[in-house]
């Protein structure tokens, strides 16, 4: 008819009926979680007796685990640098070691290490891992995104603090973590480890060189310090020749000749000096292999406390007490549907 509008299919949604509906669906998992909770309140308070016994059975269990099957270790850790020492180099050497360890009869690792077989029979196993400081790994992350923003600017000044950072004085440290049945042999361990690790032919053969080379410059240097201080003293007398004269320059006259401007000469012979002290210094620390850091003798056991274990056996058996407390419900609902 005229007077009638035509029907139209509307394709709004009702926010409102669905806000409800989300609504009621929260408000039904919240009380959902909450008979979960006050199901597991009641769950022990019903079955006492279930409850106590496993637990009782979980904390013997805990206790003769900790004391009669587990056995405890001591664990300490060396920090050893060494300009030729990889990571690779590193994990092999730990990894014929851990071999060795790992034997029965240990007389192999004793006469690796050259030490009794008493002590190898101690040695659980060895561990190594790169060592690096953490604020050396923050500022090194820094300058690598300064690097990569200077990357189109050409910031030489930049780039050359990367390169430096990178070039870090420990970046050939190592952390080596050793784990025996008894403290006392940590102290032996340390001497036998090191010497292992110098008398490696890969290292060894560079530590020689280098001290080589290092002698050699020292030898040098103190020649170059001798000759300076002779020119040194030729300077002097000229300045009390010159100061009998009327006049004078800024250079020195050593007899017929002119030299250049003494205060550089002086300035010389203080560098040559430092780096004649600096020679000495890597000559009696041995900084291309050192030990940084050495093993320390615990009297405390590194792996779990006797507490610690108790308390997880504890869990364990409420855990299970629960378990069988559902099966047994479970296995009502077979019943019932049978």
């Amino acid at each position: 008819m005229e007077g009638q509008k035509p029907e139209t299919k509307s394709d709004e949604i009702d926010l409102g009926q669905l806000f409800s509906r989300i609504g009621s669906g929260f408000r039904s998992g919240w009380l959902n979680f909450m008979r979960f909770l006050a199901d597991l309140r009641r769950i022990p308070l019903q079955n006492k007796i279930l409850f106590v016994l496993i637990i009782a059975a979980s904390i013997v269990v805990g206790i003769a685990y900790s004391t009669v099957v587990r056995k405890n270790y001591y664990e300490s850790k060396m920090i050893l640098s060494s300009d030729y020492l990889n990571k690779r180099l590193a994990e092999n050497i730990i990894d014929k070691l851990n071999a060795l360890a790992s034997e029965s009869n240990k007389h192999g690792l004793a006469i690796t290490l050259g030490i009794d077989d008493s002590v190898a029979n101690k040695i659980n196993s060895f561990d190594i891992t790169e060592f690096m400081a953490e604020t050396d790994i923050v500022e090194l992350e820094v300058l690598k995104e300064q690097l990569r923003a200077a990357a189109t600017t050409a910031n030489k000044k930049v780039i050359d603090q990367v390169i430096e950072r990178i070039e870090i004085e420990n970046r050939h440290a190592f952390e080596i973590t050793v784990r025996t049945s008894h403290p006392s042999v940590v102290s032996t361990l340390e001497k036998a480890i090191v010497g292992y690790f110098r008398n490696n032919p890969y290292i060894s053969k560079r530590v020689e060189i280098n001290e080589r080379n290092l002698n050699d410059l020292k030898n040098k240097l103190s020649r170059d310090i001798g000759k300076l201080d002779s020119i040194k003293l030729g300077i002097y007398e000229s300045y009390k020749q010159m100061a009998t004269q009327s006049k004078g320059s800024n250079n020195v006259i050593l007899g017929e000749k002119v030299v250049a401007d003494p205060v550089e000469i002086f300035t010389q012979s203080i560098d040559i000096y430092d780096l004649y002290e600096d020679v000495n210094s890597d000559l009696f620390t041995r900084r291309d292999f050192e030990i940084i850091d050495g093993f320390t003798q615990l009297s405390e056991p590194s792996n779990t406390r006797k507490s610690e274990v108790v308390l997880v056996s504890i869990l364990i058996g409420i855990v299970v007490a629960y378990l069988l407390v559902a099966l047994s419900r479970f296995n009502r609902y077979l019943a019932n549907l049978q």
